[in-house]
């Protein structure tokens, strides 16, 4: 039976074979067909996790008895994925990846044209529900299936793609650069981008391996950087970057070998969109209090969005915005671009970035910075704390606190902000803190974590040693 839990928010994830398996995805792709008739042309990928093969495959089979036209692109990341609906005009698809997950799991992100539809729409929220239902009915029926009316075609548009990207970036001056694709699905194409871009390339772990040996492809955990920040210093790189499985990421290495964080990362990004075009920026809610400032300060209007990729995209599209990102290193190019999540082309807008500096590291140290906390992750089970977040809200209201509630609650304090958020695949409540000097981030930790305990954060003494706090009597 196709369980529930695997349809998510955003989009559909579990673990191999126990909750998504060939019959999950032979029944959601066909449910899928049925329920975007106009996605006749449909591209499919996938990562190089050992059960994405077999995954693909029943994916394959459902679309074509379905008479789809497949144009499968095998192992391919995000980038290509995205490219080939866009650039092409396809009706949509399915990308098969457990992104950053360990390698026993994995996901599908499905994107579909509705009849009439000018273009095709990454499945999402009620739509993920319509469609498990769909499939759990045609599943219970177990009718439909019939001989392979489709097409296949199986086509390499890695050189499309490398072409279009070049077309969009101009160095001020060539660059050595190392690349750390973690044996994901980017595999060695930034290397074929960067080469054709002038630059002098290496590539860690470029090759595909989904069993992840030399370590998680997961740019944000700092212990996965070890490797390309020492390879950097080693060889005395402008910069690297690092990509996660399905390349819809990336981390950034300075010319020191230091990771850059993700506000620095965002920030660089902003301004250089704000160079070409003053407007909207979209950005989630732990975006620090200087990036916010320093949008402002060159003429952007800074604009909080639920913390998601997608959220941030769909926020683009609303209010027109020249940029937007999270800090987790998802970026949105409007002004450039697709609006896809393309880490191999955001690492090529940092690196024209990084070529027009004589020291990129400088440049990242000159960037404004307050003072944050490490991000704390409250336990708090997904049956509670969505109505917990609710309780923080009413409070505040109530007490007439200066907040943000676009995604949990983020308090305004007059040297720093507290935050409060629901996480959207975990059992967690996700609190950060900022303040603009030390002093004020520690009085904004206390005053915060007494708000949060009174409304139903289960605050512990545990916590408080993690925000290197004692508890006030």
């Amino acid at each position: 039976m196709i369980k529930d839990n695997i349809f998510r928010g955003y989009d559909i994830r579990g673990t191999y074979p126990d909750e998504l398996n060939e019959n999950a995805v032979y029944w959601t792709t066909r449910a899928f067909c049925d329920l975007y008739p106009a996605s006749r042309r449909v591209v499919l990928a996938r990562d190089p996790r050992p059960s994405s093969p077999a995954l693909a495959a029943a994916a394959r089979r459902a679309f074509l008895e379905s008479g789809r036209v497949v144009i499968d692109l095998g192992i391919a990341p995000d980038p290509l994925w995205y490219f080939a609906i866009m650039h092409y005009g396809y009706d949509g698809g399915l990308m098969i990846s457990g992104s950053h997950n360990p390698s026993h799991h994995n996901g599908l992100t499905y994107h579909g044209r509705r009849r009439g539809g000018a273009e095709s729409e990454e499945l999402m929220g009620e739509s993920l529900q319509r469609l498990k239902r769909a499939a759990q009915t045609l599943e219970a029926k177990n009718s439909g299936a019939g001989a392979s009316a489709g097409k296949l075609a199986e086509p390499d548009l890695s050189p499309e793609y490398i072409d279009y990207v070049a077309s969009k970036i101009k160095f001020n001056q060539p660059l050595k650069i190392v690349l750390d694709t973690g044996n994901g699905a980017c595999g060695y194409l930034p290397e074929r981008l960067f080469e054709k871009l002038g630059c002098e390339v290496e590539t860690m772990f470029g090759d595909f391996d989904g069993t992840f040996p030399n370590h998680m492809p997961d740019p944000y955990v700092a212990a996965n950087r070890a490797a390309l920040e020492a390879r950097v210093k080693e060889t005395g790189a402008d910069m690297g970057f690092i990509y996660d499985t399905d390349g819809d990421r990336v981390g950034i290495i300075d010319n020191r070998g230091r990771a850059a964080n993700g506000d620095d990362t965002l920030l660089v990004l902003a301004r250089q969109a704000l160079a070409q075009k003053t407007g909207a920026v979209v950005h989630c809610m732990r975006a620090s209090k200087a990036f916010i400032d320093d949008v402002r300060a060159r003429g952007g209007q800074p604009m909080f969005s639920v913390s998601h990729h997608n959220a941030i995209r769909e926020n683009v599209k609303k209010h027109n915005a020249v940029f937007g990102g999270e800090i987790t290193f998802h970026y949105a190019f409007p002004l450039d671009y697709y609006l896809v999540d393309d880490a191999v082309f955001a690492s090529a807008k940092l690196a024209q970035a990084a070529s027009e500096q004589n020291d990129f590291a400088a440049y990242i140290d000159s960037l404004p910075r307050y003072f944050a906390s490490p991000e704390l992750n409250v336990d708090c089970a997904d049956d509670v704390k969505f109505g917990v977040i609710e309780k923080l809200q009413k409070y505040l209201r109530d007490n007439k606190y200066d907040f943000i509630d676009v995604d949990g609650a983020r308090i305004n304090f007059a040297d720093g902000w507290a935050l409060a958020r629901a996480s959207n695949t975990a059992p967690v409540i996700k609190c950060k803190f900022e303040g603009v000097t030390p002093e004020a981030l520690k009085e904004i930790k206390q005053k915060s974590l007494k708000i949060f305990s009174d409304c139903g954060l289960p605050i512990t003494k545990s916590h408080y040693e993690f925000l290197s706090l004692e508890i006030e009597d």
